[in-house]
């Protein structure tokens, strides 16, 4: 388990509202778009299918009525043949039924791409067999028996069966595309209500989410705001106490060997000038050990000269020998770093130490310092009672603020997580910056 110290890990920023508004309204776009076309991709659809309807119902329609005429004449050809007794009559009757025949022929071929095309050329052979018989019955002059015209009145009747076969076909197939129509439009119908209703649902989604996005971001920012007016707080507090710690230490350390330095210097007597002298070494040296553990408070001198893993190796040193608390130091650090890295860094080491001091109760300490690809990884753990999660947002935690937004100033991340069986660990993850060889070569 990770005791989350903080609700949010990183600084917000105007870029990182705007990586939630855009993605947002983009997916809310491109659901429009697709549900606008898919719409356009299904009427598209619906009216090639109803040109096409249109085009072969015509097509079917023509044909269907020039059949018809042929037929009248068909039938018209055959009563002239039956009542007409010359021979040059017959013979024009029956270059009419050719006629016929060759249009009815003809028909069938334009109507080979028909749905009934089978149907089509039954009846063009029916004609053909019709025209064929009645030019053998009526190519002579003589009376044509009654079995004769018994027979060419059957197979005109077949070439008119044909016909009305091909009518039925054509209305039955009129409502089977009718019904295909109306099957297509409830089908996208309900399609577009899937999409639309699915497009609604995702669009809502999104809205939902960006809002929420959008609320957190701003009650991050308020955070950010308070946390920034506490940590602004906390270090005029401690520039105060700093400043007054140093007052002390100058006028009751430094102050009084100076005082006491003058008082031997300008002393008149002559007896024990050898002592006086070794009391002004001894107060000199006492002066020059002050100063330099005023300046290591105020900043080591070794973290600008030797660098971070340095420093933090003194550091650690230094409080094992004031707390009689069991530090082991690791790392991995070759390089210098940055020297805003290596300040941030020291600083919050120092704040963690200082911490396990006053809280903990710990008996072992562990720091590690390791590079990690792109990033710096600090660790801080000990195995002391823990923290209350509670106490990590409490105002009065200002030194755990200080160190999350050291972090976060370094582009970094802070996080506290429990050690078994006991115990807290500080992880601090920041970018990888190296310090440039000029910065380093003036040090």
């Amino acid at each position: 388990m990770i005791f989350q110290f903080s609700p949010f890990s990183r600084r917000i920023t105007e870029r990182t509202v705007l990586w939630g508004l855009v993605p947002g309204f983009a997916l809310v776009v491109i659901l429009l778009g697709m549900a606008g076309l898919v719409a356009v991709r299904d009427s598209r659809e619906i009216r090639v299918s109803a040109t096409k309807l249109v085009k072969d119902q015509l097509l079917i329609a023509r044909l269907l009525h020039e059949v018809q005429a042929e037929e009248d004449a068909l039938a018209l050809a055959l009563h002239r043949l039956t009542t007409e007794g010359s021979l040059h009559d017959r013979s024009e009757r029956v270059r009419e039924l050719k006629a016929a025949d060759k249009a009815v022929a003809r028909l069938a071929r334009q109507a080979a791409k028909t749905p009934n095309a089978g149907e089509w050329q039954q009846l063009a052979a029916a004609t053909q067999t019709f025209s064929q018989a009645a030019e053998v019955a009526f190519a002579k002059a003589d009376p044509v028996s009654d079995q004769v015209l018994e027979s060419l009145f059957t197979s005109h009747e077949d070439v008119v069966r044909h016909i009305h076969d091909l009518i039925l076909l054509s209305s039955r197939h009129l409502m089977e595309v009718d019904e295909e129509m109306n099957l297509q439009l409830k089908e996208l119908a309900d399609e577009s209500a899937l999409l639309l209703g699915t497009c609604f649902l995702l669009a809502a989604a999104c809205a939902g989410a960006t809002i929420a996005y959008v609320r957190r971001s701003v009650h991050r920012i308020e955070w950010q705001t308070d946390e920034l007016s506490r940590v602004s707080w906390h270090m005029l507090q401690t520039q105060e106490e700093t400043a007054r710690r140093f007052s002390h230490e100058l006028h009751d350390e430094l102050g009084q060997s100076l005082a006491a330095l003058r008082a031997n210097i300008t002393s008149t007597s002559t007896d024990d000038i050898d002592e006086r002298k070794a009391d002004c070494v001894h107060l000199v040296d006492e002066a020059i050990a002050n100063v330099r553990e005023l300046s290591q408070l105020l900043r080591p001198v070794i973290l600008d000269d030797f660098g971070l893993d340095a420093g933090l190796r003194w550091l650690t040193e230094k409080f094992g020998q004031r707390t009689r608390i069991k530090v082991a130091f690791e790392s991995t650090l070759e390089a210098r770093l940055h020297s805003d890295t290596e300040t941030h860094l020291f600083r919050i080491a120092q704040e963690a130490l200082t911490n396990i001091a006053r809280h903990s109760r710990a008996r072992e300490v562990v720091m590690r310092l390791e590079t990690m690809d792109d990033q710096v990884k600090l660790t801080v753990e000990d195995n002391g009672h823990g923290i209350d999660p509670e106490r990590q947002e409490s105002r009065h935690s200002l030194g755990l603020i200080g160190m999350r937004a050291r972090a976060r100033q370094c582009g970094g991340l802070f996080q506290l997580e429990p050690v078994d069986p006991q115990g807290l660990r500080i992880l601090v993850k920041v970018p990888l910056r190296l310090a440039e060889s000029g910065a380093v070569a003036s040090h």
